[in-house]
């Protein structure tokens, strides 16, 4: 019909001027064109195959360019000739619509049509999503650039599974997305994977533009990747249109924070700082109000019993239950690491009343997000530092503070000038606590060297290397092994004989922590602070000064060595003084900052330099322990290659 050529050329016209007044090439771009300054390897055929519309970027040759908008809309006058056939098209697509496949060629993910830009035309102004084409692939020309080593991966892709229209940004996200559907790249996928994900994607990409998904400045395929790590590909696979809409809702303050790589917000004061005023009235309002006691669920990965982090917030639940009495309710529910235990505690929390959801592991975050999106308005914490999220709420303790004061300490003990210092993992925050263990160290004494070690790389004997260097002052894992409470920990010193003797440790009071963090939720900080800074991911990043954590020393240590760790203790409390403020060097001996000002919260947690003083190095991942590339998958500062992985877990 020519009244819907003329509402096509309108709307083409539009197009036009719109691209003119932004100086903007307005017709669709030749790949000839495009292929003039880069040439290309050579061409292979596809065959037929289904294509998004939205991917079609231009005209294989000039042609009849000036036809068509840059969006294929129609532009010449609508007595020609040219729109008689265009609306005998659209005629012929609605009585029975367009068979005959155009001929397209394929170039880094965007299609140049050769036959068929009317076609092309007619389905885009009806609205539909893909048409059928015979494709040939324009492989380019080798590079070092992003886009091409991304368009390898996706060749790798389309190899095992041939669909086009999900496209990535960045280098390894095709890896991802094989992995959260079960597959890899080396292998061909089944009929019905191919075809399920095809499928979701095309009912994802969906709802995610009706919701003007491309305002967020994050890609669809960006999207998508959140999507899935949200809900897992088994639960979303065979979802309704209604459903997939549904679970796009819930998960677009994911999408909100992603943007620009996700950004974190860290609180280090546990007011927000911003204090309330008459808090005692408002405290004795709620507790008139609301007589219910506040209900916590802690949901363990593993078992107190058998786990000395776990042992800790424990002890922190326990306590919290003694200092607020009756006015809280807690339950633990331990040796929950798989989804369906896990699944099955928050349910039962929730179902019994919790009134938060607290977990204590970054490998526990995939979880905890999913139950948070699985109950929208219900309350869940993760104690991890950097994972940005909108529906889980963040917390840990600003630890590197109690290592500047172990390492100042661990120097004026050492007499040889020498340290070891035994790390858990290479996740956020550990490089920033190894650092300021050194840099307290150097304070104290200008001489000391600390020896690195590392809890979770495999096959090697760190207490021997330590012993061969003569060190006798160890830092070592921060807390009792409840299966082996003989073994060292904490600062201590090795003696002539052998036997180690306990010289301090850092000290965390989960106890208080959780109060102050049920205080939040009752006096309206936690709803404040999240009104406040919509499209941010939180994390509660407190310290010495919270009273959250601190250390601990044993008798052992002498009387001048107790006066210094506490004249140190104080000068951080007061902020007279902090690690990373001033002068720092790396193993390079470049100096990273100068300013009297701390670095930003960011860069302290995510470090991953070393101080000039520290002898030893980032473990690589071949040399880590399963337990610990599944830590460092999640929240690590080394990068992975995933092909690599033994296993197949969150994918950070």
């Amino acid at each position: 019909m020519l009244d819907d050529y003329r509402r096509a050329r309108k709307r083409g016209i539009k197009e036009f001027q719109s691209d003119v007044q932004a100086g903007c090439y307005p017709y669709p771009p030749a790949l000839d064109d495009i292929l003039k300054g880069q040439g290309y390897q050579g061409e292979v055929p596809i065959g037929t195959t289904e294509i998004d519309l939205p991917l079609i970027a231009g005209t294989r040759t000039r042609g009849r360019q000036n036809s068509f908008s840059s969006g294929f809309m129609p532009l010449q006058e609508a007595g020609s000739e040219f729109a008689s056939k265009w609306s005998d098209l659209i005629d012929s697509q609605r009585a029975e619509g367009i068979r005959e496949p155009i001929v397209a060629y394929e170039y880094l993910q965007r299609f140049y049509v050769q036959e068929g830009n009317k076609r092309v035309s007619v389905l885009r102004y009806l609205g539909q999503p893909t048409i059928y084409a015979k494709v040939t692939r324009v492989v380019p020309m080798p590079s070092d650039s992003q886009a091409y080593r991304v368009y390898q991966e996706f060749m790798r892709f389309y190899s095992v599974a041939p669909i086009y229209g999900i496209v990535f940004d960045n280098e390894g996200d095709y890896l991802k997305l094989a992995a959260l559907v079960g597959e890899d790249l080396d292998h061909p996928w089944t009929d019905e994977h191919v075809r399920d994900l095809r499928s979701l994607y095309g009912v994802f990409a969906q709802a995610f533009r009706n919701r003007h998904g491309e305002n967020l400045g994050l890609s669809e395929g960006a999207a998508f990747l959140i999507f899935l790590k949200a809900y897992g590909f088994p639960a979303v696979e065979r979802a309704t249109p209604a459903e997939i809409d549904g679970y796009v809702a819930r998960v677009w303050g994911e999408f909100v924070v992603a943007r620009g790589g996700g950004h974190v917000t860290y609180l280090e004061d546990p007011s927000g700082g911003r204090p309330h005023l008459f808090p005692e009235v408002k405290n004795l309002y709620h507790d008139v109000v609301h007589p219910k006691p506040f209900s916590l669920a802690f949901v363990y990965e593993r078992n107190p019993l058998t786990n000395g982090w776990t042992l800790l917030h424990e002890k922190g639940r326990v306590h919290l239950k003694a200092r607020l009495g009756a006015s809280v309710m807690t339950r633990a529910y331990p040796d929950c690491a798989d989804d369906e235990a896990f699944d099955h505690a928050v349910d039962d929390a929730l179902a019994d009343g919790a009134d938060l959801v607290v977990t204590i592991s970054p490998t526990q975050m995939r979880s905890c997000l999913r139950g948070a999106l699985a109950h929208p308005g219900r309350r869940f914490i993760n104690c991890s530092v950097s994972l940005s999220h909108s529906a889980v709420r963040t917390f840990a303790c600003r630890t590197y503070e109690a290592k500047f004061l172990l390492g100042a300490l661990a120097a004026a003990m050492a007499e040889n000038h020498r340290v070891g210092y035994v790390a858990e993992t290479p996740v956020f925050g550990i490089v920033a606590e190894i650092n300021a263990f050194a840099i307290g160290a150097q304070m104290v004494d200008p001489y000391a060297t600390v020896y690195l070690k590392w809890f979770s790389a495999k096959d090697y004997d760190w207490k021997r290397e330590l012993a061969e260097t003569d060190v006798r002052i160890v830092s070592a894992r921060d807390y009792v092994s409840p299966t082996d409470p003989t073994e060292p920990w904490g600062l201590y010193r090795i003696g002539d004989d052998g036997v180690a003797e306990h010289l301090a440790e850092p000290v965390w009071d989960w106890g208080r922590y959780y109060e102050l963090i049920v205080q939040s939720i009752r006096n309206d900080t936690w709803e404040e602070e999240g009104l406040a800074r919509r499209g941010e991911a939180l994390n509660y990043w407190w310290g010495l000064s919270a009273g959250v954590i601190d250390v601990k020393l044993a008798d052992a240590v002498p009387y001048g060595q107790r006066v210094l760790v506490e004249g140190i203790r104080q000068s951080l409390l007061t902020g007279r003084i902090n690690p990373f403020a001033g002068e720092l060097v790396s193993q390079e001996g470049a100096v990273l900052h100068e300013s009297p000002e701390r670095l930003s919260s960011k860069e302290i947690v995510q470090m991953s330099w070393l101080n000039s003083n520290v002898v030893g190095r980032l473990p690589e991942q071949h040399e880590l322990s399963r337990d610990g590339l599944e830590k460092v998958e999640v929240s690590g500062v080394i990068p992975l290659d995933l092909e690599q992985l033994p296993h197949k877990g969150a994918l950070s």
